[in-house]
């Protein structure tokens, strides 16, 4: 399957309360599409408080800085993707792509896909004037600092890549709440710490929106929004995203 072959999307644009609801609904939509063959999802969202994302493997103990976390109330949570730890809140927009593992070109390695998903946005940011490139595994750069992170997760027929990109994000507040740059680092960052690596988009919230839409979305393609799978995200939530067993298990 080309890029050109893509089939429809469905569009869904739902930020649910909370940054444990809106983690545990991501997972619930790619083990729902896999489970009954649904359509490709873009879905985007937007959290309107702070909150810290640990990507599965992450070691809470340097990846966080918790007594800060707590102290302020900024929420701490755990992705069942892979990846990094990033911040997220008023100004970072995030982005949900679903689909058939068979979708992407030549059913490529992780990082290859990641790059192929980011791919595509940064083509559509720069049809918008922002001069992006994807490094790394698949970031999102403007002069050579990042601006958005990725992390990807794989099920039996369908793979999910999620992202936030950072346009109206205080940089002061990555430095408070994550831990020390971690020692696996893509070689562009050069060991920068994070005010000196993260960036915002200097673009508005409104084209981002619609570069990302544009990216997998053409003019009348977009399908009905999908049900959201209200009992699985339920399980989800309880079980797994606020329990501490889960957030903290490294």
């Amino acid at each position: 399957m080309t890029d050109d072959d893509l089939p429809s999307f469905r569009m869904l644009d739902c930020t649910l309360s909370g940054v444990f609801a809106n983690l545990a609904l991501d997972e619930a939509l790619l083990i729902d599409a896999d489970q009954t063959d649904a359509p490709p999802l873009l879905r985007t969202w937007e959290l309107p408080e702070l909150a810290v994302v640990m990507g599965a493997s992450c070691r809470i103990a340097e990846a966080v800085q918790v007594e800060r976390c707590r102290a302020d109330g900024v929420a701490i949570a755990r992705r069942s993707s892979g990846g990094g730890t990033v911040l997220i809140g008023t100004g970072a927009l995030n982005f949900t792509v679903i689909l058939p593992i068979d979708s992407a070109p030549g059913r490529m390695a992780v990082d290859d896909v990641q790059r192929w998903v980011l791919g595509r946005i940064a083509e559509r940011l720069r049809a918008y004037g922002a001069p992006v490139e994807v490094l790394g595994s698949g970031d999102l750069a403007i002069e050579g600092r990042k601006c958005s992170g990725s992390a990807q997760r794989r099920v039996k027929r369908r793979f999910l890549v999620h992202a936030s990109i950072l346009y109206d994000l205080p940089a002061d507040r990555i430095a408070r709440y994550l831990g020390a740059p971690p020692k696996r680092q893509p070689a562009y960052r050069a060991g920068r710490p994070h005010d000196a690596f993260v960036t915002n988009l200097p673009m508005p919230r409104s084209a981002i929106l619609q570069a990302i839409r544009e990216a997998w979305i053409g003019p009348g393609d977009a399908l009905e929004p999908p049900p959201v799978p209200d009992a699985l995200l339920a399980d989800l939530l309880t079980t797994k995203y606020t329990d501490p067993a889960w957030i903290e298990r490294f």
